[in-house]
């Protein structure tokens, strides 16, 4: 069977929905909708419907960068899953970051329709490519994680799961408008989002919040008194983690959530930060676990 990943840059306004042209066999192909664009890989072969899973970069990266850091497209091509990588905003075109609420930069601060673009994304790939819709998945990481948890909250009834790393929640949020498998994995030396909640230690990434983080953990009971799990948590250890496991949840929709022993901010096991820069970001592979925890769900 084959799947569609999509990977989802920042921050986005959807206005008008053109038909896209079908993306091409082989390495990443641009595409637009409105005023937003998006890369677009589809691996050769196969047929039949695929899954389709939309992931945000971080605040200051783009979709092309993520997808080479955490080897997204060799995933895609190996499991058989489309690849998108919607970009997001910025006020000079670079440092692009999502809308999340209360995080961040120019995103938050212009009140960028992020949900509309995603929204306008599903929509579009579903009507121009093979897509499952009841295989469609969101995965991000820190400003893209943050806003993973958004559509997770809003756009629930039309994913199957969400995958988020090293992101968090801020307290407000609305009531999801369905119950969502969630996979949510932090980092335990995390000082940009850091697993205790507050403010980044970071002063690029504290200038860009609008409101505190709040801690880690806060996410996963949100999400597991949200989907009504009626078991756990069940708690396991190892030499590289704590793991939380909620289950018994309405519709299957399982919350389970990791923190990364002695790990730093980044994509799970994939430990690249700016150009040049390398992190310790733990010993799970987050490509493969997102993977993982996505194929065995659909709605």
């Amino acid at each position: 069977m084959r799947w569609i990943l999509v990977v989802m840059g920042i921050v986005g306004i959807a206005l008008q929905l053109p038909t896209s042209a079908p993306a091409a066999d082989g390495p990443l192909a641009s595409h637009r909708i409105g005023n937003r664009d998006y890369q677009l890989y589809v691996p050769p072969g196969g047929s039949g419907r695929l899954p389709l899973v939309i992931a945000l970069h971080g605040g200051g990266g783009n979709g092309a960068q993520l997808a080479k850091s955490a080897g997204l497209i060799d995933k895609a091509a190996s499991e058989g899953f489309i690849l998108a990588l919607p970009e997001g905003s910025s006020r000079f075109g670079k440092l692009e970051t999502w809308n999340a609420g209360g995080c961040c930069a120019y995103a938050m601060r212009k009140k960028v329709d992020d949900i509309g673009f995603i929204r306008a994304l599903i929509d579009d790939l579903e009507r121009t490519q093979p897509v499952d819709p009841k295989r469609v998945y969101v995965v991000g990481m820190s400003n893209g994680g943050m806003m993973t948890e958004r559509v997770a909250i809003e756009l629930g009834d039309r994913i199957a799961g969400a995958a988020v790393f090293v992101g968090a929640l801020f307290g407000n949020e609305p009531r999801p408008v369905a119950a969502v498998p969630m996979l949510i994995v932090n980092a335990e030396k995390d000082e940009q989002v850091p697993v205790a909640g507050g403010t980044s230690t970071t002063g690029i990434v504290r200038r860009s919040q609008g409101m505190p983080y709040k801690p880690s953990r806060y996410a996963a009971t949100f999400w597991a008194t949200a989907n009504r799990c009626t078991k756990g948590p069940t708690r396991s250890e190892t030499s590289d983690y704590v793991r939380e496991l909620w289950t018994g949840c309405a519709g299957g929709a399982d919350v389970d959530f990791y923190i990364m022993k002695g790990a730093e901010h980044g994509w799970p096991g994939h430990g690249v930060g700016r150009p040049g820069v390398t992190r310790n970001t733990g010993k799970i592979d987050g490509t493969a676990l997102m993977w993982d925890f996505f194929a065995a769900r659909h709605r």
